[in-house]
């Protein structure tokens, strides 16, 4: 990295040295004089060399200064070259949540568990508490395409993946017992006990795959797992692009399929151990598969003699699904070859069609007992099919598309997998829940629409809408779709009015509640066919006390429905800001509900005489009850907590008044900007100082100011200081560490030391040329470990070569003071989001894959541990003087709406020891030093 100082040579305000001057001491006077120190000297590698420059002035009320420069010879590249320089005691822990993977899910023997399938790791969830019992993890890097469950030992788990690896499980211990490796790219897997060719039970499994070759080619192989070098036999090879296959009877009948096309085939004879024929025969269906399901006559019963054909086995009966969403039913399926009843063409051959899903079916499911067929899709409809009597069973309003359906060995329950990352285990009698098993519900990365409009076309994925509660920093508050509504190309929809927390500790699902109007139950379809979107909630900000949030949601027309109007389109969501629906809303907390109450909504906050402005940022005062946003028309609103007349009437509650929030004030800065239009801006970012009484606005740049930030005194909503050419690039994320205003831009990287104002840049166009339209750099700081850290994308391989296309992300943490890198980290998915527990030195970081991992430093720790840092949140009752019963010395408080007094005073509320072991299992619970504190806690009440 480069780090570069730009120190200005004007004439500028006095000031003290950052150790003695507080954040007050941003505010000065342009006029004064300025007393300067010019230093020269090497710290961590980082040379500075001071060049003097001619000051010059600018127009306005902020002044334009030449920099000075200092090179680092250090470059990204010898970075890389040389790991050492980071430090060794940052580390990216394996991340946890995720999303469940497209696999069926499977019940345990005793029915007690299922078990989920995700891209590195098999979860088993208990039935009974729907929490996670067992995860069984793979090596990094490979991808899980298949697991099952051993036909003769119920406690042995075969886990198949990408590579081409089989690795056997006790699932119930956790422990790896036996792997084997085929060294081949595998699609699809399949896995039988015993010889396929004999028709016996033997001593091991059989493992059938379907891989893809160099010449483009599938095949379809048989591999014995009898040795630790096993040797595969092909059994059918073609052109056709083959996606899966299902095997029945014990391998002696095997369904292969892909596009519309469906092959049958079956052993015929075998011609010693291990050698085996099978005749296939090739169906062109009318349709696109997209589900299969096989249900077998009774138990396959052995053969008199090895050799001989097991016919009786071979009589199943299949159910395929189709892309029109019809659904053929074959008795005896495999009569079609000749071999099961010898009454090929017969009219009891011909398939049985069922049409209701208008959409493609995702899962079709024979019962138990073969009565009935059950099938879902994108309809949210489970539908169940009564063969004998034609009649259909609804279950319907469910949250999500339908995206699998298992049924359990007994027949008694149902796993119905949701595209929204969640699993509803049903009794099938009462089709009442059993349990519901809930990840984070984040949004998958699906691509634009190839054949739609662009205004039509799912964003990639983007920065989400999270942060960490202030309180409960293990919980995480992101928001999610209300529901994963996947449109005729398989893309999914991704407004997100609905707020999901999340427990990051014990991942557990904790709560859900919607922000804005969801459109589940109502018609989300327009007469053109376009699906209608609900609003979305882009900003979240929570008080430092937890007691309020701040939402802002927007939601905008589709520039094609309001082109008849004639209106010129603007704004972000494409709709003219005239007809963008935005509002600002304020929750508190409950107690007794555990959701958030809505007190006020504000329609159109940047809404004037001049027209509708959307808002580009929302930002929360440490220590205070008071939010601040800034719009579109350059206008900078804080808004705070007043006490509603009721009239004269007296309030049922003394110590709850009842509240609304109104706009206790407006800075204007179309002035900083040149602009006097209602959409003046296109981007901005605003933050606060740590102690709340200083408020840094970044704007876009511009000729006349580029890079321009501005500071504003909170208390008198007045600009004190000024300043352009801070940064260039467009603006992404800002944030204070101290009295250093760090920046991030999709170029580079600027820290501004507010008090010496000295402005120094970390360049990353050795790393990352330019970021793409929809990408930005995510932010964040820690303030108690002084540290940021910033995502980066570089590019992989030589810029002649053909992978320099290719990059990877990662997510590097730097020392605020001296820029020296800490930690660098690849990430395999796209971040997006990146946040700071500043309880546990942490960075946290969300992936497109819904996927959490922590990036921590236990030194950094330490230091934020540290009983005397008062600015932590205090837990009064977990010292020993409270647990021998000490009284507690403290003032009374009298309640503010502008200042929380008393906010590290505030005791925590006691959950005793369910709430500090609860059904956690003992691999997931986090550090004994944080168990400690919690178990203090619960005992000293």
């Amino acid at each position: 990295m480069s780090p570069i100082d730009q120190t200005s040579q004007g004439r500028l305000p006095k000031r003290s040295r950052p150790n003695d001057v507080g954040s007050d001491s941003v505010v000065q006077n342009k006029r004064e004089g300025v007393k300067r120190r010019r230093t020269s000297g090497v710290e961590n590698g980082v040379e500075e060399d001071s060049r003097s420059s001619k000051a010059s002035k600018e127009s306005g009320n902020t002044n334009n200064r030449d920099m000075i420069v200092a090179s680092n010879e250090t470059s990204l590249h010898k970075t890389e070259e040389k790991p050492a320089s980071l430090s060794e005691s940052w580390s990216l822990l394996r991340g946890i949540a995720g999303q469940f993977s497209n696999l069926d899910p499977t019940f345990s023997f005793d029915e007690q568990y299922l078990l989920l399938g995700l891209e590195e790791a098999v979860h088993v969830y208990s039935i009974a508490t729907s929490r996670l019992f067992r995860a069984l993890e793979i090596a990094p890097g490979d991808s899980i395409i298949g697991y099952r469950l051993s036909p003769v030992n119920q406690e042995r788990l075969y886990i198949f993946t990408l590579s081409g690896s089989v690795s056997e499980w006790d699932w119930p211990s956790g422990k790896q017992v036996a792997h084997w490796h085929t060294y081949h790219k595998t699609i699809s897997a399949d896995l039988v006990y015993g010889d396929a060719a004999s028709d016996t039970t033997g001593s091991y499994a059989t493992l059938f795959s379907l891989r893809e070759r160099k010449d483009g080619k599938k095949e379809l192989v048989i591999t014995p797992l009898n040795s630790e070098n096993p040797q595969s036999t092909a059994i059918l090879e073609t052109n056709t692009k083959i996606v899966s296959f299902r095997v029945a009877a014990d391998g002696q009948a095997v369904f292969a399929y892909g596009g519309s096309h469906a092959f049958f085939g079956c052993v015929t004879s075998n011609q010693g151990s291990g050698s085996l024929q099978y005749t296939w025969r090739e169906v062109k269906l009318p349709f696109s598969i997209t589900c299969v399901d096989i249900k077998q006559d009774g138990t396959p019963k052995q053969s008199k003699a090895p050799g001989t054909l097991n016919r009786k086995a071979l009589e199943f009966d299949l159910a395929v699904g189709g892309a029109d969403g019809s659904i053929l039913i074959y008795h005896n399926a495999l009569g079609f070859l000749g071999i099961g009843s010898g009454r090929e063409g017969d009219k009891s051959l011909a398939p049985r069609r069922l049409h209701w899903h208008r959409d493609p079916v995702r899962s079709v499911r024979w019962s138990k007992d073969g009565n009935y067929v059950i099938s879902g899709g994108n309809e949210s409809v489970m539908v169940l099919w009564q063969l004998d009597t034609g009649r259909k069973q609804f279950l319907p309003h469910l949250s999500s598309p339908i995206s699998s359906i298992v049924v359990s060995g007994s027949g008694n329950a149902y796993a119905v997998k949701l595209s929204d990352n969640r699993i509803v285990v049903l009794s099938a009698r009462e089709l009442q829940p059993l349990a519901t098993i809930t990840g984070l519900q984040l949004c998958p990365r699906v691509a634009k629409f190839t054949d739609q409009p662009v205004s039509k076309a799912s964003p990639s994925a983007a920065a989400v809408t999270a942060i960490l509660h202030p309180q409960h920093p293990d919980q995480l508050l992101v928001t999610v779709p209300a529901s994963h509504q996947i449109t005729q190309d398989g893309s999914t929809l991704t407004n997100s009015p609905v707020l999901q927390t999340y427990d990051i500790r014990s991942n557990t699902h904790i709560s859900r509640q919607a922000l804005a109007r969801t459109n589940v139950t109502t018609l989300n379809i327009s007469p053109d066919g376009a699906q209608i979107l609900p609003p979305d909630v882009k900003y979240l900000e929570v008080s430092q006390d937890g007691k309020w949030m701040a939402t802002i949601d927007s939601w905008g027309p589709y520039p094609q429905d309001v082109e008849a109007l004639g209106l010129e389109i603007t704004g972000n969501t494409g709709a003219r800001l005239d007809f963008e629906e935005i509002h600002l809303k304020f929750w508190r907390w409950s107690d007794s509900s555990g959701l958030w109450q809505l007190i006020t909504r504000i329609d159109g906050p940047h809404s004037s005489d001049e027209g509708s402005a959307s808002v580009l940022d929302l930002v929360s005062r440490p220590n205070s009850h008071e939010y601040a946003t800034i719009g579109s028309d350059a206008l900078l609103r804080f808004w705070r907590p007043v006490v509603r007349s009721r009239g004269g009437l007296q309030s049922d509650n003394v110590d709850q008044l009842p509240e609304t929030w109104k706009c206790r004030n407006t800075v204007n800065l179309k002035g900083y900007i040149g602009g006097c239009s209602s959409n003046a801006l296109k981007s901005a970012s605003i933050c606060f100082s740590q102690d709340g009484s200083v408020l840094a606005v970044c704007v876009q740049s511009t000729s006349t100011n580029p890079g321009l930030v501005v500071l504003i005194d909170v208390q008198s909503c007045s600009v004190r200081y000024s300043r352009i050419g801070v940064y260039s690039g467009e603006i992404c994320d800002s944030s204070f560490v101290g009295c250093q205003l760090v920046i991030a831009t999709k170029q580079s990287v600027f820290i501004w030391d507010t008090v010496n104002d000295v402005v120094r840049i970390i360049d990353l166009q050795g790393a990352n040329s330019s970021l793409g339209g929809h990408d930005t750099r995510l932010l964040c700081v820690n303030p108690k470990t002084q540290t940021f850290a910033i995502t980066a994308r570089q590019l992989r391989g030589k810029a002649s070569s053909k992978k320099a296309r290719k990059s990877r992300v990662t997510v590097q943490v730097y020392d605020v003071h001296t820029l020296s890198l800490l930690s660098q980290s690849i990430l395999t998915k796209e971040p997006v989001a990146l946040l700071s527990n500043i309880h546990s030195a942490e960075y946290v970081i969300l992936d497109a894959a819904a996927n959490v991992q922590r990036l921590g430093c236990m030194g950094k720790a330490a230091q934020v541990s540290n009983p005397d840092d008062s600015a932590l949140v205090k837990y009064p009752d977990a010292g020993l003087g409270s647990l021998f019963g000490r009284p507690s010395i403290g003032n009374a408080n009298t309640p503010s709406t502008l200042a929380i007094t008393g906010f590290n005073s505030r005791s925590s509320e006691s959950v005793g020891l369910a709430g500090v072991f609860g059904d956690t299992p003992p691999f997931a619970l986090p550090p004994s030093r944080v168990v400690f504190r919690d178990l203090v806690k619960a005992l000293s009440v």
